[in-house]
């Protein structure tokens, strides 16, 4: 089960960045889409089941579109960038898990970047 912190961490970056007004951003490189796409399926794996659930999907398909996105950009193909998220969000399962304070702080950083999804 994700520590708390680690998900009181993601919804407060969420209601933080949903507050500020952001408007609708251009699309990332790709390593930060893929890293972010990651981090995302990685803590919706691990949040399957708690109060935090309906956001931590709604983070994992904004990243994950943008993933596939950049990667299209980026000359990938869709498999290739499947392949990608599913080999880093492992890694990063594992480093949210342990409650890593730089993966912890990276997984914030993406849902700052998460448009609000209810306008």
């Amino acid at each position: 089960k994700l520590p708390d912190r680690v998900l009181l961490t993601a919804a407060a970056a969420a209601v933080l960045f949903v507050g500020s007004g952001a408007s609708a951003q251009k699309v990332p490189p790709y390593p930060e889409a893929l890293r972010c796409a990651a981090l995302s399926n990685a803590a919706a794996k691990i949040g399957k089941g708690t109060p935090q659930e309906s956001a931590l999907f709604d983070h994992t398909i904004f990243w994950g579109m943008a993933a596939a996105d950049a990667g299209r950009a980026a000359g990938k193909t869709a498999k290739a960038v499947d392949a990608d998220v599913a080999r880093d969000a492992a890694a990063a399962e594992a480093r949210l898990r342990a409650q890593d304070g730089g993966t912890t702080a990276a997984l914030a950083a993406c849902v700052r970047q998460v448009p609000a999804l209810n306008n």
